[in-house]
């Protein structure tokens, strides 16, 4: 029981990320979703955290890795298609 309020707890704190870097409205306008009159995209979280706590906390980390990764790796690709145009220029000049 413990293990299921603790996935529950770990959804929320990333619903409440996500909503620091997209906006709460944004954020309950995708969760407030549904296809035809089926259940919301919140519920379908939520039904999910509580059948398997395991695998949420699992996908919950793998998720927070990737945003705290995610500014360093697009620095990373950013300095490198400069680099790549740069050096695309400078054999353009020298002919």
């Amino acid at each position: 029981m413990i293990k299921k309020f603790g996935a529950v707890l770990e959804v929320d704190k990333l619903v409440k990320r996500f909503e620091g870097i997209f906006g709460k409205k944004t954020v309950d306008k995708f969760l407030d979703k549904r296809k035809g009159l089926g259940p919301t995209r919140a519920s379908k979280i939520g039904k999910y955290a509580w059948k398997k706590p395991e695998s949420t906390k699992r996908r919950v980390k793998r998720i927070n890795k990737a945003l705290d990764i995610a500014p360093y790796a697009a620095t990373g690709a950013g300095a490198i298609g400069i680099m790549s145009m740069m050096s695309g220029n400078n054999k353009e000049n020298k002919s």
